[in-house]
């Protein structure tokens, strides 16, 4: 499978952007396997990713204490067109709450990312 990726650009510049179909496809079959098949949620754009270069979406599933459980997943370049192959993907996935920091703040807008 073929990645096509844009040309790099400064990550800090991107937060608040809308994820590309790409990004969405990958967070969502990420979500799948991070939380079991469980209902999860996805950050609307994209966010900062404090302490890594990067372009952050922050994912959430409710947690059985009634919180959230987070994660963080932090693109090395923007993906456009095809989906990552499991050879090319050196995308950083953090569930660490040192981490997920940002996924918990209330500046993230969350959308669904796979339904019950």
């Amino acid at each position: 499978m073929q990645v096509s990726t844009l040309p790099a650009s400064d990550p800090a510049d991107a937060v608040g952007a809308p994820l590309r179909s790409a990004e969405i496809a990958y967070v969502t079959s990420a979500a799948a396997g991070i939380y079991r098949r469980r209902p999860s949620e996805r950050s609307a754009t994209l966010v900062p990713t404090p302490g890594h270069d990067g372009y952050g979406v922050c994912l959430r599933s409710p947690a059985a204490s009634g919180s959230h459980d987070h994660a963080l997943i932090i693109f090395t370049r923007r993906l456009d067109g095809e989906p990552i192959s499991q050879v090319d993907d050196d995308t950083l996935v953090l569930r660490r709450a040192a981490d997920t920091g940002i996924c918990r703040s209330d500046q993230v807008a969350y959308v669904t990312a796979r339904a019950a």
